[in-house]
């Protein structure tokens, strides 16, 4: 697992510092198309099971919609102010895809059906975790997932499961609810017995997706109310 990108404690101050609009908008168009700015949005996509990218993203024929095409709209938003010490919290704001512009004559109507508004890295330095994810929204509710790979199940995961539930209360993103994605390849019985404990319940896409109790082969879905 790659070191954090900062230690802690973690202000507000340098999370802006990090990802400032300003600091966006100042970028070169190749940069802001390649290298370590869109790290965040291609980890997080590289998790996604086919199921994922039909539902949130607009890919394939699950959820009935357009695939994205090509071009970049960057909407340029503001940073959520958090100041939970010992984490290290990380956005980018959806973006439909990171391919150079074609010629004028070649570009057709970019229309962007996918769900995601935010995708989210956050660094537990109490557990050692490094948590990854999305916000969804539709329909005026909005989840945050974050996906429990191989990486993170097995760890300590108490403390990041609280920060995760407050970063959902944070006024920036003010998420109805948390959805973890466990990696049903894992040995994560335990794990789904110490989230039922706590109040996690088994869940579906059925809130995103109009085509009944969707599931994942990939990912085993449970939810809390934040």
């Amino acid at each position: 697992m790659p070191s954090p990108p900062l230690s802690p404690p973690l202000d507000a101050t340098q999370i802006a510092a990090k990802i400032s609009p300003s600091d966006v908008a100042s970028r070169s168009g190749r940069a802001r198309r390649g290298g370590a700015a869109y790290t965040i949005t291609g980890e997080c996509e590289r998790l996604f099971c086919e199921t994922l990218r039909a539902v949130f993203l607009g890919e394939g024929n699950l959820a009935g919609q357009d695939s994205l095409v090509m071009g970049m709209h960057d909407h340029g938003s503001h940073v959520p102010t958090t100041n939970i010490n010992d984490y290290g919290v990380d956005l980018r704001r959806r973006t439909d895809r990171l391919m150079d512009s074609p010629p004028p004559d070649m570009v057709g109507p970019v229309r962007s059906k996918g769900i995601v508004s935010d995708w989210v890295e956050m660094w537990d330095y109490v557990g050692g975790n490094r948590f990854r994810g999305f916000v969804a929204e539709q329909d005026q509710e909005k989840a945050m997932f974050v996906f429990f790979d191989q990486s993170v199940i097995g760890g300590d995961l108490k403390a990041g499961l609280m920060a995760l539930l407050e970063l959902c209360e944070v006024s920036y993103f003010s998420c109805d609810r948390l959805v973890v994605c466990i990696d049903r390849r894992t040995e994560s019985e335990a794990l789904i017995k110490d989230l039922g404990w706590i109040g996690f319940q088994l869940a579906t896409l059925n809130n995103f997706t109009r085509d009944g109790e969707i599931t994942s082969e990939k990912w085993l879905f449970m939810e809390m109310e934040a």
